[in-house]
């Protein structure tokens, strides 16, 4: 882990993070279970006076002075995240000792409102209700309806000796009225019994497709909550998975529940998508709708749902929220809503979805999500409605149910982020035409894969190349890479994918990788593995050393032959500020998650000054695909010098971009373009004067952007020990005359000519007023960019790199 001796890299991570790390780095910490991400969240809270070890010390010793003694000096709701990353990601006992040590030396408002309420949810879960009721009275920022939830859970009568009639009331407001009443079951959740409501009568048949597997009781209680809806015209398809037939008695006794429920049975066991799937041919219904075999639905949710769809003919879909409980009802999980979007909820216009998006993936699970999100992409989101409602469900949480195991509080398992990835990139296809919605009953023809762990299957995981980075950005590293992985397999080389997190690069909400690198994804050029995996492979290249820096805590299923760590950057610039990583904790990083002692390459002479570790002799082979059709530039186009710089190095360093910029601001009558830093929109503030032109992006690339451009510049802070910039590769590929300090002439050569900042715009002027001397730089940059970053010379070292047997 790591230790105080590296509070300066502490430091500049917190700085280069900035006001957003309270939230994003928490999230960050608990969905890549980083032990020292949480080193760095305690760093970030107490600074130099204290460790996240003596922050849990006094709190385990209920020591407010040490806290109150610093209370001037620290960051107090940072204070509460340790807390929260603490439970989230380990146990409860510290994350409480941590919340009280907080709250009763810095006060109840020093925690915000979702750190009050998991305070709150923690202490009903594990000290009993009068604490949890103590702490609700001093609390007041907690929302209204997660307050009502634990009031709720504070009055349950099945977990204690408590009267029915205060918690039948408290946790009836959670849904709409009227919503149940109690009658007889196995389990208190069994006993629920829709309330009688009017029923609407109505042509417009819903078909509900209930698929199960193995049903208990939870199937009759699914059922009945079905055939009590207002909503008249309903009929269930009920679809057993093949289960055993001693399960016979309970699919009989489900369908003997009313004249309304048809029974499918599927010869082989398929998963619940292919038995939805079933289900939908076999329907009968204008609408179809879902539920799980253990849910409950409130007795107006079709009425509510179908409604709007009725009522406009454009909608295709709607949607509404459920409530997880527990068998006892209780509904408190410390730090999940239990309020949620439920995804079972889907009601679909059959026809019309059915005729141009098809079916359901065929997943054994985390299929409901992709569907929704396909619909959304093929019609338009504006044609799928959330209802806005109470919840409209009771989602049953059994002890071995997936939604406990594999989606908890801001993690979710590696599998499903994997395909979500992947889907999310499909849909943008679909959105913008460039793809089929439609999906076959069978699964046949995969548009993106999807993870063995989801299929239920299970093949052998060998490659010859391996490369980690955090591909959900485009930076140098990745857009190098991409050329890399592509010449690689059109060598007949089979590459996989691993994703590890920067922690200069944390957001709350999950990112997927970044289009380019999800394409070779979707399109098998690459497989993309996650860390419970096991796989080997012969060569493992760490392609971003900085993701090796806060790994503590992670596991690795992945075995390597040999391993490489590429310094693709300084571990911190040359005056010592910017600390990005510890070679020799990376080193130890690298040994503990994939078997043999990693060799370090550098990525230039300007990386291999700094590294200050045992490297090869030779740098890293770096690799630029062919351009493509690239027009003969004659001259500088008329009117203002057009010149640009593309920002894409500068997201992780405060200072970066505006240093970057400080060239232009020296060339007052030119017309100035930027392209910013891949990064989500709104999240990073590049200072741009009023006349330049900057481009998110999103919304052009990089070719495209240098195609605009006569001269490309490239002046990096001062510094910035890295030679390399694949923008300014890429610029002299496609003919721009670059322009740099001289320093970078040893790698750049002939590709780019040089000059200092104050002289750039005489430079410029020059080769502005000589069409032969702008023509030959141009047609000269293009020759030494083509000829000294050719893909096959990459190629070449990772054969020479692969272990003899392999090669």
């Amino acid at each position: 882990m790591i230790g105080t001796n590296n509070s300066h890299l502490l430091d500049d991570h917190v700085r280069a993070i900035g006001p957003r790390l309270r939230l994003a780095l928490t999230a960050t910490a608990v969905r890549n279970r980083s032990l020292d991400a949480r080193v760095l969240l305690a760093r970030a809270a107490l600074g130099p006076h204290g460790t996240l070890d003596e922050l849990v010390d006094a709190a385990r010793r209920g020591d407010r002075r040490w806290l109150r003694r610093r209370r001037r000096k620290i960051d107090a709701p940072r204070v509460a995240a340790v807390a929260q990353s603490l439970v989230l990601d380990s146990g409860a006992e510290d994350a409480l000792a941590v919340f009280e040590l907080a709250r009763r030396a810095l006060g109840a408002r020093a925690l915000s409102p979702a750190n009050q309420l998991l305070h709150a949810q923690l202490a009903l879960a594990h000290e009993g209700p009068e604490r949890a009721r103590k702490l609700l009275r001093r609390y007041r920022k907690i929302g209204e309806p997660a307050r009502k939830s634990l009031v709720a859970d504070l009055l349950n009568p099945f977990v204690a000796d408590r009267a029915a009639e205060p918690w039948h009331t408290a946790f009836g407001s959670l849904l709409p009225s009227p919503a149940f009443t109690l009658g007889d079951g196995a389990t208190p959740f069994d006993k629920l019994v829709a309330a009688d409501v009017d029923k609407v009568e109505g042509p417009h048949r819903i078909s509900v497709v209930l698929t199960s597997y193995r049903p208990d009781q939870g199937l009759i209680t699914a059922v009945r909550s079905i055939l009590a809806q207002s909503w008249a015209n309903t009929e269930v398809i009920l679809v057993d998975d093949a289960s055993p037939p001693e399960f016979d008695t309970i699919l009989d006794e489900a369908v003997a529940l009313g004249d309304r429920v048809r029974l499918l049975k599927m010869p082989v066991n398929s998963g619940t998508y292919a038995a939805r799937n079933a289900g939908l041919d076999a329907a009968g219904g204008e609408f179809a709708t879902f539920q799980d075999s253990d849910d409950w639905s409130h007795p107006r949710r079709l009425e509510l749902q179908v409604r709007p769809l009725i009522d406009d003919r454009r909608l295709v879909a709607t949607t509404s929220d459920g409530l997880a409980v527990t068998d006892q009802l209780l509904c408190t999980r410390p730090g999940v809503r239990s309020g949620r979007f439920n995804p079972s909820s889907l009601l679909i216009r059959r026809g019309t979805v059915l005729r141009t998006v098809g079916y359901f993936d065929r997943l054994r699970k985390a299929a409901d999500s992709e569907y929704i999100g396909r619909i959304r992409a093929a019609f338009g989101a504006g044609r799928v409605r959330h209802v806005d409602s109470k919840p409209l469900a009771l989602i049953r949480l059994s002890a071995g149910s997936l939604s406990r195991s594999e989606i908890r509080a801001q993690w979710m398992h590696p599998a499903r982020t994997a395909y979500m990835s992947a889907y999310q990139r499909h849909h943008q296809l679909i959105a913008t035409r460039r793809a089929s919605a439609f999906r076959p009953a069978d699964g046949a023809d995969r548009p993106f894969p999807a993870p063995g762990h989801l299929l239920g299957t299970v093949r052998d995981r060998r490659y010859d190349v391996l490369m980690v980075a955090d591909w959900r950005f485009l930076e140098s590293t990745q857009r190098t890479a991409l050329d890399e992985m592509r010449a690689l397999a059109a060598a007949g080389l089979s590459v996989g994918l691993l994703q590890f997190d920067s922690l200069r690069a944390v957001y709350q909400r999950r990112m997927p990788a970044c289009a380019p690198v999800q394409d070779l994804v979707n399109d098998g050029v690459v497989d993309w593995l996650t860390p419970d995996e096991s796989a080997e492979t012969a060569l493992l290249i760490v392609r971003q050393a900085a993701v090796l820096q806060f790994t503590g805590g992670l596991g690795s299923g992945i075995r390597a032959g040999r391993t490489v760590v590429v310094a693709d950057r300084a571990p911190a610039r040359a005056d010592g500020s910017d600390q990005r990583y510890d070679p020799a904790m990376c080193t130890a990083a690298a040994r503990r998650l994939f078997g043999p002692e990693p060799v370090w390459v550098p990525q230039d002479d300007g990386v291999r000054a700094l590294l200050r570790t045992e490297t090869t002799p030779v740098n890293l082979p770096l690799a630029l695909a062919a351009a493509g059709w690239v027009a003969d530039r004659t001259t500088a186009a008329p009117g203002p010098a057009i010149v640009g710089t593309d920002l894409c190095d500068t997201a992780c360093w405060p200072s970066a971009a505006a240093e970057s910029l400080a060239v232009f601001g020296r060339l007052p009558t030119a017309d100035v373009r930027i392209r910013l830093p891949d990064r989500p929109a709104g999240e990073t503030s590049v200072a741009l004067a009023p006349t330049w032109l900057g481009y998110q992006p999103a919304d052009l690339g990089p070719r495209p952007f240098l195609h605009q451009l006569d001269f490309y510049l490239h002046f990096p802070p001062r510094e910035s020990a890295e030679w390399y910039s694949r923008p300014a590769i890429e610029a002299a590929q496609t003919g721009c005359v670059v322009v740099m300090p001289e320093r970078y002439a040893p790698l750049y050569g002939d590709a780019a000519v040089y000059c200092a900042r104050s002289e750039a715009e005489p430079l410029i002027a020059r080769y502005r007023a000589d069409p032969a001397l702008f023509a030959e730089q141009s047609r000269r940059a293009r020759a030494v960019a083509a000829k000294a970053n050719d893909p096959a010379a990459f190629v070449d070292w990772v054969r020479q790199s692969l272990p003899l047997a392999v090669a």
